[in-house]
């Protein structure tokens, strides 16, 4: 028997590609979300990272300030200075009437400009002018009377300010300071003020303050000048969510978008959690963000100074493989229904033209014999046809 091919429905086909292809499209869509979840967990760790990064390079940069106004407050001209002033006689009353007198001047008057003449003026001048990070520097004795400067100052007893005060704590080995980052008057920029305790020559006993004025730009340029992509920036934030220093002009007001979910995430981090140190929030525009943060080391130290490094980007920047990927095999599903469609279709056409019967009864002829005989064809018996 011959075997009998069967043909192809074309009906059957489409019905099983129908159904079968929104299954695959569904599976394609679940294995893409899934991709783009294990992406964000990347992604957030990634972030974690480069805010642990930036928040170590902050930390240096500061530390490495202090270091170097702690060293200059302990060069030998700048202790005699300081210990020289301080051995004179103080009167409160006398201080407040030149510092009364310093501050009606329209213009620099003689003490000042001999006050700018002396060595160790010169010698802070000098370091100011030939680094930037530095704006201005000033020295007082224990009294808190104006003992040298880099440059004219608004006045000239400085007992009185809070930061002479704290840097002086105790009277007898005082601490080393540091501000936030506040608008200096004088400096004309967003600066970082660093207080450090000066010693007498001869001892460790409390003879001056050292204070420096800093451009925290400069100091803070690891968060200024991180940019991760066209939508990811790096901020400088306190604990309650105020914006301590960005890449963009900040004003004094500002305030970090999603504060109230990163007070939830330091206090669950801080309690104890196993939480990771990146979150989802909406961000200003609406879309959703990315933001990881981490904890500056020089909180620890000055705890006036509760800073946090928060590093954001906008998630739909992340997931821009994983959604032109599904772009692409979208494309290809749907152009592989259709050339397997437009094929099932042209190949059922062919197979269902008519067939050719095999059994068809064939007409036998007589033979005819080498000495021209014609031999009669014998006759078919249904064994034979068989």
């Amino acid at each position: 028997m011959a075997a009998h091919v069967p043909r192809l429905n074309q009906r059957v086909l489409i019905v099983f590609l129908l159904v079968a292809l929104p299954v695959l499209a569904v599976g394609v869509v679940l294995v893409l979300a899934g991709g783009q979840a294990r992406l964000n967990d990347t992604f957030g760790l990634h972030l974690e990272q480069v805010a642990q990064q930036a928040a170590a390079h902050v930390d240096t940069k500061v530390f490495g300030r202090v270091i170097d106004v702690s060293l200059l407050g302990r060069s030998p001209d700048i202790r005699r200075e300081v210990a020289l002033s301080s051995a004179k006689p103080f009167d409160e009353a006398s201080a407040r009437q030149v510092d009364q007198a310093w501050k009606a001047a329209s213009r620099p008057g003689t003490a000042l400009t001999t006050l700018l003449e002396t060595p160790v003026s010169r010698h802070l001048a000098d370091l100011v002018a030939h680094d930037r990070v530095y704006r201005e520097m000033l020295l007082s004795d224990r009294h808190g009377r104006l003992v040298a400067a880099s440059d004219p100052t608004s006045d000239y007893y400085q007992a009185d300010e809070d930061w002479w005060q704290a840097t002086v704590d105790d009277g007898r080995r005082g601490r080393v300071t540091v501000s936030d980052v506040r608008w200096d008057e004088s400096a004309r920029t967003f600066a970082i003020e660093i207080a450090v305790p000066v010693y007498g020559p001869e001892d460790d006993q409390l003879s001056g303050i050292l204070k420096v004025v800093t451009d925290s730009r400069e100091l803070l340029s690891p968060v200024g000048g991180l940019q991760l992509g066209a939508t990811g920036e790096a901020l400088l934030v306190r604990e309650d969510g105020s914006v301590v220093f960005g890449r963009r002009a900040v004003s004094p007001d500002a305030r970090f978008f999603a504060t109230d979910a990163l007070k939830a995430r330091l206090a669950a981090l801080r309690g104890g959690g196993t939480g990771a140190s990146w979150f989802r929030a909406e961000g200003p525009d609406g879309r959703s963000q990315l933001v990881a943060l981490s904890e500056s080391q020089v909180g620890r130290s000055y705890p006036n100074l509760p800073w946090l490094l928060v590093v954001y980007q906008a998630e739909s920047e992340l997931a821009a493989p994983i959604a032109a990927l599904a772009g692409y095999l979208l494309t290809l599903i749907l152009v592989t229904a259709a050339v397997v469609i437009g094929l099932a279709l042209y190949f059922s056409m062919r197979l269902a033209a008519p067939s050719v019967d095999v059994d068809i009864p064939l007409e036998r002829h007589a033979h005819v014999g080498h000495l021209g005989e014609v031999e009669e064809p014998e006759p078919r018996t249904a064994e034979r046809a068989r």
